[in-house]
């Protein structure tokens, strides 16, 4: 284990295995179990379609497996939050949960960091053509294993931005403000541009602006949408500082006990589920880009220039990278390089 357990979280997990330990009993009398997938955001997000999809196609596609699985969901951090989910499926208090890489630690991760890199991409199709790659998905799991966990599929959420209290055009207006970080690499990205990053969780984004604890944060624009956060910060930048998609892992000594059908199932439904949080995710951001320009929220359009100015000030966090995930991050770089040659901007 690589992570810092809490004891509250230790508890639950202690909690969880006495649930396993009853299901597996359960199991050899009737064949059927009921497992817990834990995400953290809104059902309605493009990220909780995956998740919401990915329970009931489970259900659906086990159901004349030799395991039948029924599936709880606990949408917006209603379990674990977003900073207690690697833990939580690492340690097997939860099969299946959303894994933000920002809050990884430890040199199996470092490969991985490249998930926090800004300006990594230039289309969503250049994001999807790289996910697709069976080389780069397979590093993934493959440094997953590693802290007991399997990657399942990649779970859109959408593009990310700065938004704030006050006017953001170029990074020089980042000078000095607090902003909510989700993790390691973002907290990089936000002190190298000349901010104070700030963690908690995105749970508490709303009040703490509006208490003057942070003056913003960086996230999408469906977030601010449907968190209604456009109410306590009417600036936002267009500069796409990340095409994001989170992961969705499964505890591997869970997935690996499985029969072999039900655990095709459970792939094949993270397929579709992948597939389907693709389309919305896309279609949410142009929406959600739109209602907030209704509502007021400013976002400045840059120049080429003036958007190169955001990407050559964040070039310390590639040199860093490069240096701490050796060849296995190289290899990944590349084949982000040859997805932006493929596709071009739109």
């Amino acid at each position: 284990m690589k992570f810092k357990l809490r004891r509250s979280l230790l508890a639950i997990g202690l909690f969880g295995t006495l649930l396993v330990g009853l299901g597996t009993t359960a199991m050899a009398q009737t064949k059927e179990a009921t497992i817990r997938i834990a995400y953290n955001l809104p059902k309605d997000h493009a990220t909780g379609l995956y998740f919401e999809t990915l329970a009931a196609e489970i259900e659906k596609l086990t159901a004349k497996t030799s395991l039948k699985i029924k599936v709880r969901t606990f949408p917006n951090g209603q379990l674990y939050n977003d900073t207690q989910l690697p833990d939580a499926v690492s340690t097997g208090a939860l099969e299946i949960g959303q894994m933000n890489i920002g809050f990884m630690n430890g040199p199996d991760v470092e490969p991985l960091r490249i998930w926090g890199l800004p300006f990594l991409y230039n289309s969503w199709d250049a994001l999807w053509a790289t996910e697709d790659n069976p080389v780069f998905k397979g590093a993934f799991d493959r440094q997953f294993s590693k802290f007991d966990m399997r990657m399942l599929g990649w779970v859109q959420y959408g593009t990310v931005e700065f938004y704030a209290s006050k006017p953001i055009k170029l990074p020089v207006d980042m000078k000095g403000l607090r902003l909510r970080a989700f993790g390691v690499d973002t907290s990089m990205l936000i002190k190298d541009l000349g901010g104070s990053p700030v963690s908690l969780s995105s749970q508490e984004m709303y009040q703490a602006v509006q208490r003057g604890t942070i003056d913003g944060f960086i996230t999408g624009p469906t977030s601010v949408y449907s968190r209604k956060l456009y109410e306590v910060t009417k600036n936002g930048t267009a500069i796409g500082v990340y095409f994001l998609s989170f992961m969705a892992t499964a505890n591997a000594k869970w997935l690996a006990g499985l029969p072999d059908d039900a655990r095709a199932a459970v792939v094949q439904a993270s397929g579709i589920a992948q597939t389907t949080a693709r389309n919305r995710a896309k279609d949410d951001d142009r929406t959600a880009r739109e209602q907030l320009t209704k509502v007021g929220v400013v976002t400045p359009l840059l120049t080429a220039a003036e958007r190169q100015q955001w990407v050559d000030a964040s070039q310390k966090l590639y040199q860093e990278y490069r240096n701490k995930s050796g060849v296995n991050g190289a290899q990944l770089l590349e084949i982000v390089d040859a997805s932006n040659k493929k596709f071009s901007p739109h």
